[in-house]
């Protein structure tokens, strides 16, 4: 017999609609692949074997820096900050590995010195935050981010709070960013605001984030949602210091993927795909409220849905709310009808596989 969850899993399949984010690959997204593994004779195909090849002569070890340079000017539109004053760039598989050595490593840094390691995250936010937490023994503490002011003195002196821009909670530009950031380097100077702008690339209005203010030792990123790339895994960590459990990524890492990433931000700027495939994304709303009997409106996430819950919310409304007490929304990722509007050939269906008790993190990586 079917669960609960499992029922509501199979409403939204019906529908083309799921719980979980996924990423949305798009036809420029393929079509910046073919061109690097188009014809011999291509001029990037020629460049895509020479990055390859005379490994003893050392001119790998600085081929993610055009990566990391474009990223940058992709990024200007929208990023604020002094990329000086974070030298160390750290090439990862997405955002999560970058996630993941911080989390480690300030969980070994603080047991060194006889800390106890705790880290922060706002109700609703991305799971990796927490599983990574979890497997390095550090705790986690849920914030309720409507009641962010209050609960700024549960922080303590070098604990980190990590925090998506735009946030995963909703897929919308959080507004009280810049006050938080402010706030809590007022509040606990010594606290590290761990910053993951996993989403920039996803949202056609125009916004900024301040990505430099002092408490933040460390910013992380992904082509995942952006630029539909998910499965290439495609992200990186700048950092303020040196993070040594990723010194090998210098040499260790994916020229494939890092020429792939370099080539998409070169022919789409941050905010194209976005403008582009916003009427889509009203669209597949539309569809799916006739459907769900909902009324969703567009997250600034391009790949996102979100509506109050009612006053009287059923179990799919239930199933579907996260984030705090007051601000909770019912979130719907679009990907699968959107993908089937774009190409009529790929499958909209969503299909659930058993994770051996493990549950596929929602929120960007």
């Amino acid at each position: 017999m079917a669960t609960p969850h499992e029922q509501l899993n199979e409403i939204l399949k019906e529908a083309g609609v799921s719980k979980t984010v996924y990423a949305l690959v798009m036809p420029e997204t393929e079509a910046v692949i073919d061109r690097i593994l188009g014809d011999a004779g291509t001029e990037l195909r020629a460049q895509f074997h020479d990055a390859y090849r005379e490994a003893w002569t050392q001119k790998q070890d600085a081929m993610h820096e055009e990566f990391f340079a474009t990223w940058k000017k992709w990024n200007s539109p929208i990023v604020q900050a002094d990329w000086n004053t974070f030298p160390y760039m750290y090439p990862t598989s997405g955002a999560g590995e970058g996630l993941r050595e911080a989390i480690n490593n300030y969980a070994v840094t603080s047991m060194s010195a006889g800390k106890k390691p705790r880290i922060h995250v706002f109700e609703g936010e991305y799971e990796g935050f927490g599983a990574y937490a979890k497997s390095a023994h550090v705790e986690t503490v849920v914030h309720n981010r409507k009641q962010w002011r209050e609960t700024l003195r549960d922080i303590g002196p070098g604990e980190q709070f990590y925090l998506s821009q735009p946030s995963a909670i909703d897929g919308n530009v959080w507004e009280d960013y810049d006050e938080f950031a402010q706030t809590l380097l007022q509040s606990q100077p010594t606290a590290q605001l761990m910053l993951d702008l996993t989403y920039v690339g996803c949202v056609a209005k125009p916004f900024k984030v301040k990505a430099d203010y002092p408490n933040i030792p460390a910013i992380f990123f992904s082509l995942s949602k952006p630029a539909g790339a998910y499965y290439h895994r495609i992200g990186g960590m700048l950092a303020r210091d040196e993070y040594p459990g990723l010194f090998g990524n210098k040499w260790f890492k994916n020229l494939m993927s890092l020429r792939i990433g370099t080539e998409l931000m070169k022919n789409h700027d941050v905010y194209e795909l976005p403008r582009k495939y916003r009427a889509t994304q009203a669209a597949a709303i539309t569809q799916t409220n006739e459907k769900l009997g909902l009324a969703l409106r567009p997250s600034d996430v391009f790949l996102l849905a979100t509506q109050k819950p009612g006053s009287k919310a059923d179990d799919l409304e239930r199933y579907l709310t996260r984030g705090s007490a007051g601000e909770a929304l019912v979130r719907v990722c679009l990907t699968p009808t959107m993908a089937h509007m774009i190409n009529a050939q790929v499958d909209p269906t969503v299909r659930a596989r058993p994770h051996e008790g493990l549950q596929k993190p929602e929120g960007p990586q």
